[in-house]
């Protein structure tokens, strides 16, 4: 397991334990499941924040790999749904009652670097790739 995951984990379990309530920020993949209620398009651009408390929740289980499945209750009727969150899915755990919030920064960093790639990546059209290049023929000393 991700010593990031092993963190939240521990820190859920003690949130859960000390508050009653403990919040879980989920990025949207295909490997994460919501039951048949899914993702909204805005939760899927966003995230989804799931709620753990002693009223919506039922038996939560971390995997040796750090995801987590449950059942949890969803809207005013508390209809429930069985999730499934991958643990790569899982950006952060906090607790407003104590104030407290930690996030994977791991995820940051792919983020980062998956967007950098694909900025540099594009090119104009008719832009050729030498046409940024600076010869040092120029700048070179010849030896005697």
């Amino acid at each position: 397991m991700k010593n990031q995951i092993k963190y939240l984990q521990n820190l859920f379990y003690d949130l859960l334990k000390d508050y009653g309530r403990v919040f879980i920020i989920v990025k949207y993949s295909a490997h994460t499941i919501i039951g048949k209620r899914g993702f909204t398009d805005e939760e899927k651009e966003k995230g989804l924040v799931l709620v753990f408390s002693s009223s919506n929740h039922r038996a939560v289980q971390w995997t040796e790999d750090g995801s987590i499945v449950t059942t949890l209750g969803f809207g005013a009727g508390n209809r429930t749904e069985n999730c499934f969150v991958h643990c790569d899915d899982i950006a952060a755990v906090y607790s407003p009652d104590a104030k407290v919030k930690t996030e994977r920064w791991d995820m940051l960093e792919l983020a980062d670097s998956s967007f950098e790639s694909k900025k540099t990546g594009r090119r104009k059209k008719g832009d050729s790739p030498d046409k940024n290049v600076i010869s040092l023929d120029e700048f070179r000393r010849i030896k005697i």
